[in-house]
């Protein structure tokens, strides 16, 4: 993509009320932009981003087994007073009645439309086990959204459900979606810690929070002397001498058991023909959440220095004078070459200072700037910068493409 081309607007100054390092970038980089309190639209390098990691979400989802559905956000009230939690899940969940009176909400949570869908298949054991997954939007009325994308009304999550015979048989579904966002985090670049929590709203028997430690989180863990990690939910709990931390809530996953087949009677039959309880999962990856907490882990006084695998772009290519033939022939074949390789690269063409060209590409957090002046190509050579520690090489221009894949 030619910037000149892209609807790519930053920001040299930080916007009032800004309540944190990644709230501030988003908006400076022009990843997000606020159409109310609470609700954003994704611009095209925010939404490039989007993509890429729910690109690696849907991966390690499809290794392990889970198998990709699509839910409406919008759930009859009649599921909800079915699992009993109409009255009770509280003031986030936002009502709303068809024109016929119907009651609906806009879902803040899945459990009960997955488990509507799988009482309407299963019917014996040879139907189980299996796990599904979605891509979708939830909503939930927040009195006081903050930090911009770290605490939103209307957010994109990745849920995923298990459904299984057995307590042993969820506690393997359990163990193979832990690893498996395990391997997510490592893969979109995010430090993350299992940390031991309540089971809240969603209800089960055990529950675990993977916080990603920050100072813009909102909540506080502690790690024991075991090396187990666990959530402070009072403050007034003892810590026994361990270093409180703060963190953000980047995924959750729960032990459901029963809570939600034995009040909507999601069953199976055995082999002997008597009717069982199906025993349940929950696992819940913020998806656009990951956007402002790779951030907040990733960044430093120039802007954004994105984890490579996540980054709207591989690279940018900056041609100093592009309006000169000499400079925009061999400009245009390294852009080209890199295109046919299948990165994803920006070509800045924009008629700039190379100054002002190198403080945009900083803010944005491209992992990698390729640099092509009159000096360097008299030599045949171009420079390559590392965003993440701005190292600088110099490449044969005849290899680059080859070199750039190395680093890569």
């Amino acid at each position: 993509m030619k910037y000149s081309q892209a609807f790519i607007f930053t920001q040299k100054e930080s916007d009032k009320d800004i309540e944190s390092v990644s709230h501030d970038l988003t908006v400076r980089a022009g990843l997000a932009y606020q159409v109310a309190a609470g609700h954003y639209d994704f611009l095209p390098l925010g939404t490039r981003v989007l993509r890429k990691v729910e690109g690696i979400i849907r991966e390690e989802m499809n290794k392990s087994g889970a198998q990709e559905i699509v839910m409406p956000i919008m759930q009859p009230a009649t599921l909800w007073q079915e699992s009993q939690r109409w009255k009770i899940y509280g003031e986030e969940m936002f009502k709303l009645k068809s024109r016929t009176e119907r009651e609906f909400c806009l879902g803040p949570t899945h459990e009960e439309l997955i488990v509507d869908l799988a009482r309407a298949h299963v019917k014996s054991y040879k139907d189980l086990p299996f796990t599904l997954y979605q891509f979708g939007t939830k909503f939930r009325d927040e009195k006081r959204p903050r930090g911009g994308l770290l605490r939103a009304k209307e957010f994109v999550m990745k849920d995923a459900y298990s459904f299984d015979m057995t307590e042993e048989g969820l506690n393997e579904s359990y163990d193979k979606m832990r690893e498996a966002y395990l391997q997510i985090l490592r893969r979109v670049g995010v430090t993350a810690i299992p940390t031991v929590a309540q089971t809240g709203e969603i209800g089960g028997s055990f529950s675990e929070e993977f916080m990603a430690p920050s100072p813009a989180g909102e909540d506080k863990f502690v790690v024991g002397k075991d090396g187990k990690a666990r959530k402070l939910e009072d403050i007034a709990e003892g810590v026994d001498g361990s270093e409180v931390q703060v963190g953000i809530e980047i995924c959750h996953i729960f032990k459901l058991g029963t809570r939600y087949s034995t009040t909507m009677g999601l069953t199976y039959m055995d082999q002997s023909g008597n009717q069982h309880p199906v025993i349940m999962g929950c696992y819940g990856i913020g998806v656009s959440r990951m956007l402002p907490t790779a951030i907040e882990q990733n960044h430093d006084d120039k802007g954004i220095v994105w984890p490579s695998q996540i980054a709207p772009f591989d690279a940018v290519v900056i041609p100093i004078r592009y309006d000169k033939q000499e400079v925009r022939e061999p400009t245009d074949k390294v852009y080209s070459g890199l295109l046919e390789r299948g990165f994803d690269v920006l070509l800045d063409d924009r008629d700039l200072s190379p100054g002002a060209k190198f403080k945009d590409h900083d803010l944005l957090g491209t992992p990698y700037k390729l640099i092509i002046g009159e000096r360097g190509l008299k030599n045949n050579t171009i420079e390559l910068e590392h965003r993440r520690d701005g190292t600088k090489e110099i490449i044969n221009l005849s290899n680059i493409v080859e070199e750039f894949a190395k680093r890569k």
